[in-house]
């Protein structure tokens, strides 16, 4: 498993056929359904980054959501800050610690966690929209790896920024 095969299970990649197709679908804009609730907004990525963090700290979870998420974010599927630090597809120790000091992946993880003791979301669904977040802070990335798995051209990808918010 990997943060591939996570966006090929939770994205149409197979309605990807342009550079610009793969930014439609993987790019988020607006305001999620969560977002006034929480004071983010994708049109908004850095302040909402600085949000999404501080998330990882404030969110308690009960024992049965700390097995569930940890069952989710413990696994290779892209739940990290893994195109800004090199931590991989897996930013979180076995017993919950984040494993990079950036903003990217507690924000990830803090929503994540989030996401699991405030909605009814399944597991794929709070995966995928924390992959929408992910694609917000780390477009190119995001976008090479969608159009990667879609057999896509990813060879004009240049004018895509690499990193929303600072490492």
């Amino acid at each position: 498993k990997s943060t591939g095969h996570s966006v090929a299970a939770v994205f149409p990649v197979d309605k990807i056929k342009t550079q610009q197709d793969a930014v439609d679908i993987m790019i988020p804009s607006g305001t999620p359904e969560y977002g006034a609730q929480l004071g983010v907004s994708f049109d908004d990525p850095v302040p909402s980054l600085a949000r999404l963090a501080q998330l990882f700290t404030e969110v308690q979870l009960t024992p049965e959501q700390k097995q569930r998420w940890l069952a989710l974010v413990s696994k290779p599927v892209g739940i990290s800050c893994e195109f800004c630090c090199g931590v991989g597809p897996v930013g979180v120790t076995s017993d919950g610690q984040s494993r990079c000091g950036c903003q990217h992946n507690p924000a990830l993880l803090g929503l994540s966690k989030w996401l699991m003791a405030n909605t009814d979301m399944n597991d794929a669904e709070v995966l995928r929209e924390t992959l929408r977040w992910k694609a917000l802070f780390f477009p190119k990335n995001m976008v090479e790896l969608a159009m990667q798995v879609a057999g896509g051209d990813t060879s004009k990808l240049e004018n895509l920024p690499g990193m929303v918010g600072g490492c």
